[in-house]
Formats: C-alpha cells, sequence, structure tokens
C-alpha cells in the first residue's frame, strides 16, 4: 500500500542562512548600527561647492585642456605674468572638473569631490578598525574627523590628496601588520596622484617617516614587531612611488616644483597658509580632535606605540603650522585618536559593567536597526544633495561673487585688464577669459612675489610711493572693482575713473 508523504519547504542554502543570520545579528547591534550611521552622516561635512573660490579657475582651466588637447605651458588668465612659465600640476584633477561640471552640472561635481574624501574618512575607520578599535569608537571618530576636516575639503582638488594620504597609510599599516601584495600598489597610486595635485609630497613624506621610524626601532632600543623583510618591501615601494611621481608631464621636475611651492607658500600672506585662528568657529572641530587627543594621549599613553607617537606628532605639527594642512593632519592622526578613545571607553565599560544582555535576536531590535540606517541614509544623501543643489544654483552664485559686474564687463569693448578682489579672480576668468584678463588669482605659485605684494598694495589704497594709484596706471590696468574702502575713494577723487556700475557693495570703475 503506498503511503502519503507530506511535503517540505525547500531548506535555503547554508550560506544564505547564515548571511541572513549575520545581517540581522549586525542590525540587532546598537553599535554597528550607530557606526555605520556616523559613517553615512559624515559625508554631510565633506559637501561644499562654493567654499573654495579657485574652483572657477580650475573648471576654465580645464576647459582649456578639453578644448585645445594640450597641457599649458605658460600662464593664461592674468596680464601681470601673463607668458610666464606655468607647472599645471593639477591639469588631470581640472579636466575631470570641466569635464564632470560640463556633462552633469557643478553639484554633482561638488558631490563626487564629497566622496572622494568622505572615501578618506572611511580609510581611517578601516585603519583603526585593523588595530581593534570598536564600532562606537569609529563611528564618533568618523564625525569628529569630518568635522575637523571640513574648513579645507569641499570643491578642489586638494581633496585627492585627502583621500589618497588616507588610502596610502592604510596600505602601509595592512602591510607591517599582515604582508601581502597590497604594499605594490602605492607606485601607481603615487603616479595617478602626482597628476592630480602637488600634495603628492606630503604623501612621500608620510612614507618616508613611517619608513625611519621602522629602520630606527633598533637604535632606539625598541622592540620590533615588523618583520625585517617588510621593512625592506616598504623601502622599495618607497622608491617606486618616488619614482612614479615623474610620470607626468612636467617630469622628474615636478618633484623640485613641488619642494618649491611648499616653501615658498608659507611665506605669503594667504590665510590657507597660515597657523590656525582658533577662535574662528570654523576651526572649532580641528581644535576639539587636539585637545582630546592630548587628553586621550596623556591618559592612554601606554597604548601608544612608536609610530602612533611620531604620526600623531607629525600631524600635530602640520597642523598649527598652517591651516591648509589640517586634512593631512586628520589623515595621520585620526586612527590613533579612535583607537585610544576606544580603550577609554572600555575601560569605563570595565568600571561600571551592567548585567549582562541575551545574545539572542530580537526581531524588535533588527527592525530598529533597519530603520535606523534607512533614515542616516537618507539624510545622508538627502541633505548632501541639497546642499549642493543650493549652493550651485544661480541665484547662491550671484550672491557671493560678482555676477552683475561680470555681465557689464561682457559688454565693454575690447580687452578689458581688470583689477578685482583676490577671491573674485576665479570666478571672473571663468565668466570672461580671454575677454577679460586679471591683475591676480589663486594661482600665486606662477604670479609670483612682486605681483601678490603689489596687489596688496593695491588693495589698502595704499598713499605712499609705490601708491595704489601709480601701480594702477603701471600695469595698465583699465577695470577695478572695489568694495567700500581707500581704494575706491582714491578713485572717485582722482579723476582719472568713472563709477560705471554697481553689484552689491562693490563698483565697478573704468578709467577715463
Amino acid at each position: 500500500m503506498a503511503t502519503s508523504a507530506t511535503a517540505r519547504p525547500a531548506a535555503a542554502p547554508r550560506g544564505i542562512g547564515r548571511t541572513r543570520a549575520g545581517a540581522a545579528a549586525f542590525l540587532a547591534d546598537p553599535r554597528r548600527v550607530l557606526c555605520l550611521a556616523c559613517a553615512m552622516l559624515a559625508l554631510i561635512p565633506c559637501v561644499d561647492v562654493l567654499g573654495d573660490p579657485d574652483v572657477w579657475w580650475h573648471l576654465r582651466a580645464g576647459r582649456w585642456m578639453l578644448d585645445h588637447h594640450a597641457i599649458p605651458r605658460a600662464e593664461l588668465f592674468s596680464y601681470t605674468a601673463a607668458g610666464h612659465p606655468w607647472t599645471a600640476h593639477e591639469w588631470l584633477s581640472e579636466v575631470l572638473f570641466a569635464g564632470i561640471a560640463a556633462t552633469a552640472g557643478l553639484a554633482v561635481l561638488a558631490l563626487v569631490a564629497a566622496a572622494v574624501a568622505w572615501s578618506g574618512l572611511l580609510a581611517c575607520g578601516l585603519r583603526a578598525r585593523s588595530r581593534g578599535a570598536g564600532p562606537v569608537a569609529i563611528g564618533v571618530a568618523l564625525i569628529v574627523g569630518a568635522r575637523a576636516a571640513e574648513p579645507v575639503l569641499g570643491t578642489r582638488p586638494q581633496v585627492a590628496t585627502f583621500a589618497l594620504a588616507c588610502w596610502t597609510l592604510l596600505i602601509v599599516e595592512r602591510h607591517l601588520r599582515r604582508g601581502g601584495r597590497a604594499l605594490w600598489l602605492l607606485p601607481p597610486l603615487f603616479a595617478v596622484w602626482a597628476n592630480l595635485h602637488a600634495g603628492f609630497l606630503g604623501g612621500l613624506a608620510v612614507l618616508a617617516l613611517v619608513l625611519a621610524v621602522e629602520l630606527a626601532r633598533p637604535l632606539l632600543r625598541r622592540p620590533a614587531t615588523v618583520p625585517q623583510r617588510r621593512v625592506r618591501d616598504l623601502a622599495l615601494a618607497f622608491a617606486g612611488s618616488t619614482a612614479a611621481c615623474c610620470l607626468t608631464p612636467a617630469g622628474p621636475g615636478l618633484l623640485t616644483f613641488a619642494i618649491g611651492v611648499s616653501a615658498a607658500e608659507r611665506s605669503r600672506p594667504i590665510v590657507e597658509w597660515r597657523a590656525p585662528n582658533f577662535h574662528d568657529p570654523a576651526m572649532a572641530g580641528l581644535l576639539v580632535l587636539l585637545v582630546s587627543l592630548a587628553v586621550l594621549a596623556v591618559a592612554r599613553w601606554r597604548d601608544l606605540d612608536l609610530r602612533d607617537g611620531v604620526l600623531v606628532a607629525a600631524g600635530t605639527a602640520a597642523a598649527l603650522m598652517a591651516v591648509r594642512n589640517t586634512a593631512l593632519c586628520v589623515a595621520l592622526v585620526l586612527p590613533t585618536w579612535t583607537v585610544l578613545f576606544d580603550r577609554a571607553v572600555v575601560a569605563l565599560e570595565r568600571r561600571h559593567r551592567g548585567r549582562a544582555t541575551s545574545g539572542a535576536v530580537r526581531p524588535a531590535a533588527v527592525v530598529t536597526g533597519l530603520a535606523a540606517l534607512v533614515l542616516a541614509a537618507i539624510t545622508a544623501a538627502g541633505v548632501s544633495s541639497q546642499r549642493a543643489a543650493r549652493d550651485a544654483a544661480g541665484d547662491a552664485v550671484a550672491a557671493r561673487y560678482p555676477a552683475a559686474a561680470a555681465t557689464a564687463i561682457a559688454s565693454l569693448p575690447g580687452q578689458v585688464r581688470l583689477f578685482a578682489p583676490y577671491a573674485d579672480g576665479g570666478y571672473l576668468i571663468d565668466r570672461l577669459w580671454p575677454h577679460a584678463v586679471v591683475y591676480v588669482y589663486g594661482e600665486d605659485t606662477v604670479l609670483g612675489s612682486s605681483v601678490l605684494d603689489d596687489y596688496l598694495r593695491i588693495a589698502s589704497g595704499a598713499g605712499d610711493a609705490p601708491s595704489a594709484l601709480s601701480l594702477l596706471d603701471k600695469s595698465g590696468t583699465n577695470a577695478v572693482l572695489a568694495p567700500p574702502g581707500p581704494l575706491a575713494n582714491q578713485l572717485l577723487a582722482s579723476g582719472r575713473w568713472r563709477a560705471a556700475s554697481r553689484d552689491g557693495e562693490r563698483t565697478l570703475f573704468l578709467s577715463r
């Protein structure tokens, strides 16, 4: 007699079951959910469309390269340094910027730049995770790091230096701990980096610093925790990376150029190259990072490795020397900050250990975790995209830059030789070049210190020799865009200039 059998549902493959169980456990763990939510929200401070006025002339330079299928060798946009040799060390960034902006718009370009910077923060989190830091510490660190680096991030080639410095340190530290072949990614990484931004020199300096620490351990009678073979491989990778930096249109000369730029810029009166002003609210994030780092280092000094101490000291010194170095400081110190913070949190938990929780995964906890992550994702994506779209809109640009004055200048006959505020130069280049050329703009390396010194005298309305008006005459300037102040007063009183139009507080003066 035949027997009837009840059909059983097919069992899910073991791998899928484990994946579902792992995902459920992740979502039910509030610490992991917090970490991932913070990682998402850290994208928001990375978005800044108009924070760097140089973005405009970068876009114009990129369009020139796309139009001419060449890299400029001589200065294009000014009348004070026209034809001077120009090492276009950011040429690849400028081409990418121009291509993205032309294809998708300025807002999308800002989001792409933010994603690049955000990837650097994620690399810092991975470095801390590989050293045993817990999810809570990593999540908090990502927010602290994003806020500290925020003033120097945005739509600018420098974000590539921040991200690549973070990934370089991740590759190096993983090699020293685990070995493997990932180290050999460094030479091609530096080859790309050298074509994106001259900050590759800082990356080479960091590599050299780590290598020096590992070589110095025996001399300092510190325990050698890294096999000598890995140190030798790091030395070879450093040499290969240095050679790879010569694979640019400038060739080996880019190395000497980058060194010269780094030395020259520190002596120039540009805010980014000055020491940070901690009275400025924008620098509050860096202040919190450095002060809390000092407290953690004192409290948990036994957890500091020699390499940690050297990188922390180097990063702190760099940040205190110049605002521009803030991003490099975050790349160097944030993982160590995370580890020390994690150790402090663990120590506090041991002192105040509560009742043990059940290891069972509760459906309510899974749903709550999933809802929190969805909310964080929507917030990060929504706020970031809304900020980018708002700041890239025409009215926002016109509120910050002299759009009306640019329209008036565009209608003038002949070529206009325009003196304008330093921060407006890039925008005016993007709008008006080649119809108008400017006195000064953000590529001050090409312009030279004498042009910048004369610019400062003119902008301040200097009355003693050489006076502002005599310098304008000497340079052949035929248009001036000036805010209220001594310069505007002198132009009106001279009788040789007339006020042609106004743009907000700025007045456009034309020579008679």
